[in-house]
Parts: structure tokens; sequence; C-alpha cells
């Protein structure tokens, strides 16, 4: 259930950089990733990104959204995993 609330954090800051952006979110999202690696250590921050692949591989186009929205949703988790994967490093 931990690693939950820490996928709840990097969600929302995925929803709100497709809404405002990558480049509004880049320093909150790296701050983000230093904090779920530093509090929660490596194997904590690989369940975080399992979880998010997990939703980005299982997005159905078109039964979920249409193809644009899907690649967006996509990118973005992409992003969020990015992040989370340099921290850990």
């Amino acid at each position: 259930e931990v690693v939950q609330s820490a996928v709840d954090a990097c969600l929302r800051m995925v929803l709100q950089a497709l809404l405002e952006g990558v480049e509004s979110q880049n320093d909150p999202m790296t701050t983000l990733a230093t904090t779920i690696v530093k509090e929660g250590g490596a194997d904590f921050a690989m369940g975080v990104i399992d979880s998010l692949a997990y939703l980005r591989d299982r997005v159905g186009v078109p039964r979920d959204m249409k193809l644009p929205a899907a690649r967006q949703l996509r990118a973005h988790l992409n992003w969020a995993i990015a992040k989370l994967s340099d921290a850990k490093n």
C-alpha cells in the first residue's frame, strides 16, 4: 500500500505535466523521484517504476482512449519512469 501512494503521487505529476507541459513539472518530478528513492530505497523505486510501466503497457486503444491521447499518456509515463530511473542510479 505504501507503493500505491507513491504511484498516486507520480500519476498526479504526470497528469499535471499533461495539462501544463513537462517543463513546468520537471523540478517537482525530480524532487519526488529523489524522495521516493531516498525514503523507500531502490527496490521500492522499482515497484513504483514497474507499476507505471504496467499502466503504460495496458492502455488500450480504442477501448480506453483514442490513439493520440494514448500516445501522450504513454510518453508522459515514460518521462516519469525516466525521472525515477535517473534518481535510482
